[in-house]
């Protein structure tokens, strides 16, 4: 990912609450689209100017022939209010993110991301590596809003069973089932760009404990109850289901 630095002037006479909304709702609807990374992007006003610092996922994120329908309304009403265009300067890659996708072929997705991750959830089945949303067909609408509240609702799940205090089992068991809401959730967006690009898409089952590695090795997937498990690691997967599209790893407490 890069770090950009996103100027926006605005007339003399706009309110200070009026150019924040007018950019929090380009930055947001940006986000929607997958040309900005994360929900935070602190904004600071420095003259007649406000600028604010966001993460996208690769130097052209913002360029104009990315823009959907909400982009080019968010940035009309900026325009329409008193703002001007955004200017946009690129600070640098961010260090501590993965590099994006630079697959020229691509033969399957995965839907994987932490409590960390800053960058897109969909990644490359090949390299591993993010893929900017941008590069695929919308699954929501216009937008990847489901595929976003997704990642959302994923990491903040994670952080609950990694700070293991509160809510810690509950949020385990929706990363661990198959049949949880959020794994419905995350597999319905995988069917969506499964029949939208004819790329395969893969979910991972977070697996925190077993009774023990010979126990964990004779599992089966828990949908179909098919072998799964692979003969070598598929990055950091040890079972691969084919025909349910599940990802899973032998329990972290007996690896």
């Amino acid at each position: 990912m890069h770090v950009a630095e996103i100027s926006f002037p605005f007339a003399n006479n706009l309110e200070i609450d009026v150019v924040s909304d007018l950019v929090n709702r380009l930055l947001a609807v940006w986000r929607m689209n997958g040309q900005v990374c994360n929900r935070e992007w602190p904004i600071t006003i420095v003259g007649k100017t406000a600028i604010a610092t966001a993460l996208v996922p690769e130097a052209g994120s913002l360029e104009k022939e990315i823009s959907n329908e909400y982009v080019k309304k968010a940035i009309a009403e900026l325009l329409e209010k008193g703002g001007c265009s955004p200017e946009i300067k690129l600070k640098g890659e961010d260090i501590d993110s993965n590099e994006t996708c630079s697959c020229t072929t691509i033969k399957s997705y995965i839907l994987y991301t932490t409590y960390i991750s800053l960058e897109s959830s969909l990644r490359c089945g090949d390299c591993f590596c993010p893929i900017p949303l941008y590069k695929i067909p919308p699954t929501d609408g216009e937008e990847f809003y489901n595929l976003i509240c997704w990642q959302s609702d994923y990491s903040s799940c994670d952080s609950l069973q990694m700070n293991c205090w509160t809510l810690e089992r509950a949020a385990t068991r929706e990363m661990s089932l198959h049949d949880s809401s959020l794994s419905k959730q995350g597999l319905e967006v995988c069917r969506i760009i499964t029949n939208s690009t004819n790329i395969p898409t893969y979910y991972y089952l977070y697996r925190n404990n077993g009774r023990s590695k010979n126990q964990e090795l004779q599992r089966k997937c828990p949908s179909c109850g098919g072998e799964w498990l692979l003969e070598e690691r598929l990055h950091c997967f040890d079972f691969k289901c084919d025909k349910c599209r599940l990802l899973s790893n032998i329990a972290w407490n007996v690896r």
